[in-house]
């Protein structure tokens, strides 16, 4: 009697895709075509993205120290895309970038969102920063923040746009909620360190919120793209 195949971990299918052949689809970008891309949505965003998105691309823009920051970081993002072999290598580069900003960014939007003040701001703000000095490290976070929204919202539009893949929109944004469950329930267990009674429970959670996470990213990276690039 022949044995059940064994179920396929998460990194089995990481591995899967490294193997796959994936030259067909679009032509691959040029770092120069992502860069003009990008440069191209940061303007457009400003002057009619949603209001986060103005608020967020006005910042960048409306700063020339902040501008020249976020286009370097963002040149060296956009280079490991375009250094590829293959469009599909460039797709999931581009989607690994997108699952890095949205973890980069996720610390500032926690406080905000939250609105934690006195003891537990600095508590969890010292948790990922150190003994490094309060302020600097809120001030390094907003910065931090901005750059990575700004750099996402230009992956998002690339990704939609001149890939053409169906994992960028809704998908993603899935992604980014499931992922902002993970890292508010992880900010909740550092805030409750010393609280046994919740301290299993909580870490059981955690356990499967990102068993969830790594799932869900792995399905993105398996999907296929959606037809032909078109220009926004």
């Amino acid at each position: 009697m022949a044995r059940p195949a064994a179920k396929e971990t998460i990194a089995d299918t990481f591995t899967r895709l490294l193997r796959l052949d994936l030259a067909a689809g679009p032509p691959r970008l040029s770092l120069e075509q992502l860069m003009e891309e990008s440069d191209a949505q940061l303007t457009q965003a400003a002057r009619s993205g949603n209001l986060a998105e103005q608020r967020i691309a006005g910042q960048i823009l409306g700063n020339p120290q902040d501008y020249r920051r976020w286009e370097s970081e963002h040149t060296r993002l956009m280079t490991a895309v375009a250094g590829t072999a293959r469009t599909g290598l460039q797709v999931r580069a581009l989607l690994s970038t997108a699952f890095s900003l949205t973890h980069r960014k996720a610390l500032f939007e926690y406080l905000r969102e939250h609105r934690l003040r006195g003891h537990a701001r600095r508590r969890l703000v010292r948790h990922f920063h150190g003994h490094s000095s309060y302020s600097h490290a809120v001030i390094a976070e907003h910065a931090n923040y901005l750059r990575s929204a700004a750099s996402l919202i230009c992956a998002e539009r690339i990704g939609t746009t001149l890939l053409a893949h169906q994992a960028f929109g809704e998908p993603l944004h899935a992604y980014e909620r499931l992922y902002v469950d993970y890292f508010s329930g992880y900010c909740r267990s550092v805030l409750k360190s010393g609280d046994t009674a919740e301290g299993d429970d909580t870490r059981a959670l955690l356990i499967l919120l990102k068993q969830d996470v790594l799932a869900l990213r792995a399905r993105l990276m398996a999907m296929p793209a959606t037809g032909a690039p078109r220009r926004p």
